[in-house]
């Protein structure tokens, strides 16, 4: 799993620490399949732009995680060219 992907979940789960849920009660919170939550957060499954879409909507206080998250994949893009 990439570093930037491993920060922003590793965000996204201190976020769900401090609301003191589990991560089933977490991903049904955010209306994301506890087994995609699973996936994604084993580096099984790729941060969807809809997932990134549900972060953004529900979780509006990690807004400049996501963004950097999304930098970042455009800045990996652009040196893979």
């Amino acid at each position: 799993m990439e570093t930037a992907t491993k920060d922003l979940i590793k965000v996204i789960d201190k976020e769900r620490t401090k609301r003191n849920l589990s991560h089933r009660q977490f991903s049904l919170m955010l209306g994301i399949d506890p087994a995609l939550w699973h996936r994604i957060r084993a580096g099984e499954r790729p941060v969807s732009l809809n997932t990134l879409q549900i972060f953004m909507h529900k979780l509006p206080e990690l807004a400049p995680a996501v963004t950097d998250f999304v930098v970042s994949q455009g800045n990996n893009n652009q040196k893979e060219r």
